[in-house]
């Protein structure tokens, strides 16, 4: 008899918690960062908090934006989501930078957000990246096709809010700027660059030319203009 209870402790022991009710189930069970290869997971764990998604609105730009995957090329997201964007609130996620993802999680974000990009692309699209315009056109674009949101002076009006209040200006990027000009925020009901004017879709000039009048806004501290940048010494 004492041999049998011995044979069951025993048992019991060489199976460890297993067998107990309120089992874990494996899902929840931890695991190292790295083992992560389900796109939801790490979309949400790395990226939700700024980029929106499906009915999640956040502080940037959604990575569901249809007009945004149509225009970005795939180099320039990956990029991004290893090495981040200097001078914003856009970490980089790859070790080399100090981030937490591998290579492969990286590819795994990038071939994830870009499976949502639309079959259907506006035509002809913009550009993504392109020298700043003219901002003096620029100001006349802003006025025809943005100021009915964001008021005549771009500091906000009874639909939307700001677009030139320096606290803004100095968490985005040339690049974001004109990335939004072409995209929208169609989560915040700002229409892209096919729509901002019914039936007239801006064009590759008043696409740079809007971006360059919004970065022409940006003030240092003590609220004056940037100086220009310029050219580095022969």
């Amino acid at each position: 008899m004492i041999r049998t209870i011995l044979l069951l402790v025993s048992l019991f022991a060489l199976g460890g918690c297993d067998w107990m009710p309120g089992k874990p189930n494996p899902d929840s069970k931890w695991r190292e960062a790295s083992e992560t290869s389900d796109f939801a997971i790490l979309y949400r764990q790395n990226c939700l908090g700024c980029h929106g998604i499906g009915q999640v609105v956040s502080g940037s730009i959604a990575m569901d934006n249809p007009t945004y995957l149509s225009v970005v090329p795939r180099e320039v997201l990956l990029n991004v989501i290893s090495n981040g964007v200097p001078s914003t609130a856009m970490p980089g996620f790859s070790a080399a930078v100090g981030g937490t993802l591998t290579g492969e999680q990286i590819e795994i974000l990038t071939n994830g957000i870009l499976a949502k990009k639309p079959a259907a692309q506006p035509s002809p699209l913009p550009p993504y990246a392109a020298d700043p315009g003219d901002p003096a056109r620029g100001a006349t674009v802003f006025a025809a096709s943005c100021a009915s949101c964001h008021g005549n002076t771009g500091d906000g009006g009874e639909k939307a809010g700001s677009v030139i209040n320096p606290a803004y200006l100095d968490l985005v990027s040339n690049q974001y700027l004109r990335t939004v000009v072409i995209a929208g925020r169609p989560d915040l009901g700002c229409p892209d660059f096919t729509a901002r004017t019914p039936g007239k879709p801006l064009s590759n000039e008043e696409v740079a030319d809007v971006t360059a009048w919004l970065i022409s806004n940006r003030r240092n501290e003590f609220g004056k203009p940037h100086a220009p940048a310029q050219p580095p010494l022969p």
